[in-house]
């Protein structure tokens, strides 16, 4: 085993929209993915970088390709929802204390911070869902990177 090389610089931070949609069969990876990027693509037309999905009662979920987790100001708080469970997502969830809850959009007044997970990307600050703004860096984001970075990985 080893650990991943160090010294890459996290991207900028993620503006997100959301948008209602549920994947077919959301635990599922599927080359099917004229939905998600039809909705990325929507976002982006709005001004944003990517799309968030919630289901029609505000209920949040997924990125099109990414998983997405919060801040509350004491614990990570991963969404209780259909998704196709990440790599990253998962790595971090037996390495960091986290507590897995229904999130609605409502509830984005009353979070910290916000950020991405996907096995390109490690982990991504996200700073802005619809008009609530997060912070583009907080501490628990800079945490998990490190953490998500010391996990060793697997020799091929």
């Amino acid at each position: 085993m080893t650990s991943r090389p160090a010294g890459h610089l996290p991207l900028p931070p993620l503006r997100v929209w959301s948008t209602t949609y549920v994947r077919d069969v959301p635990s599922v990876k599927s080359v099917g993915l004229f939905a998600t990027l039809h909705h990325r693509r929507q976002a982006q037309l709005h001004g944003f970088d990517d799309a968030l999905f919630s289901d029609q009662e505000g209920g949040i979920s997924e990125g099109g390709t990414w998983n997405i987790g919060f801040f509350d100001g004491s614990r990570v708080i991963w969404p209780n929802a259909d998704c196709l469970v990440g790599v990253t997502m998962d790595l971090l969830k037996a390495t960091h204390d986290h507590e897995t809850r229904s999130l609605r959009l409502d509830d984005l007044t009353n979070m910290r911070a916000a950020f991405a997970t996907n096995a390109a990307i490690g982990v991504r600050a996200v700073s802005a869902i619809d008009g609530v703004e997060l912070p583009a860096s907080h501490a628990i984001i800079d945490t998990l990177r490190k953490e998500y970075m010391e996990i060793e990985c697997d020799v091929l």
